[in-house]
């Protein structure tokens, strides 16, 4: 098997996060997320177009929900493509090409940037068009760059579902659990480690995109450890378990433990 030198390693990875980056916009399941964004934006649209007393706080969690759900589908189209190799048995073809499974999942992290970025440009437009309607909070700027974190965090937990459980039901299992076994109504310190945690400072909304990144780095790390173990992937791994433990602490001190201006 030919190999590539470590020049080239880059060029190959933006290469294949290009090309799967491209798949990722045009899959079924990440289009669906995105309907479903859309829709929970058409229900606030409505309400601010048609009703006087609706406001960002009290109504906008129709936008916040829809592009969750969107995360959630996202993660799900990155793990049927991970799969595919699995799904089609072609992975004794793709080992003979001039590049190695690290590599290949490392251009799949990559790719999961595509949607992260359309969707977060996209509810960017939606919190300028609110903010010309009724009072939309500074802080919401923070909650943007949150929703390309979580992008990239769930994207990373479909890597890592592929890589160590090969199966097309583990992914919607996990999708079901992350979104629908939720905290209880009473908050919590412990609250912070849910990915769709919604912080009332700037200073904790930021640490808690921390928080996302360096786990999307730790399943990464993790998901490559499946085929291959070098120090490279030890730095990372790390490198983002000490990030995910810093912001964490953080978090946990930061955070209130009644719902008010730090915990929401």
């Amino acid at each position: 098997m030919t190999t590539i030198s470590k020049r080239s390693v880059g060029q190959v990875t933006l290469a294949l996060a290009r090309v799967d980056g491209r798949h990722l916009l045009k899959s079924p399941l990440f289009l669906a997320g995105l309907g479903i964004a859309l829709l929970g934006t058409a229900v606030f649209v409505h309400g601010t177009l048609t009703d006087n007393a609706t406001t960002w706080s009290n109504d906008g969690w129709t936008v916040g929900a829809g592009f969750i759900l969107a995360a959630v589908f996202a993660m799900l189209a990155v793990n049927r493509a991970s799969l595919r190799d699995y799904r089609e048995h072609t992975g004794e073809q793709h080992g003979s090409l001039p590049t190695n499974q690290t590599l290949r999942l490392a251009g799949m992290f990559g790719a999961v940037l595509w949607p992260a970025i359309v969707s977060t440009l996209l509810l960017g437009v939606v919190v300028v068009f609110a903010s010309t309607q009724v009072d939309v909070p500074a802080i919401t700027i923070v909650h943007v760059l949150h929703n390309a974190a979580l992008f990239l965090m769930l994207g990373s937990t479909g890597l890592a579902i592929a890589a160590w459980i090969p199966s097309g039901f583990a992914a919607p299992v996990v999708a079901f659990a992350l979104y629908f076994i939720h905290p209880g109504e009473i908050p919590a310190t412990w609250h912070v480690i849910w990915p769709f945690a919604t912080l009332g400072t700037a200073s904790l909304a930021t640490w808690h995109i921390v928080y996302l990144l360096g786990l999307a780095l730790l399943l990464t790390a993790t998901a490559t450890a499946r085929w291959e173990r070098e120090r490279a992937q030890a730095i990372v791994f790390l490198g983002s378990a000490a990030t995910v433990a810093a912001s964490f602490t953080v978090l946990v001190i930061g955070a209130c433990p009644q719902a008010g201006p730090c915990l929401l």
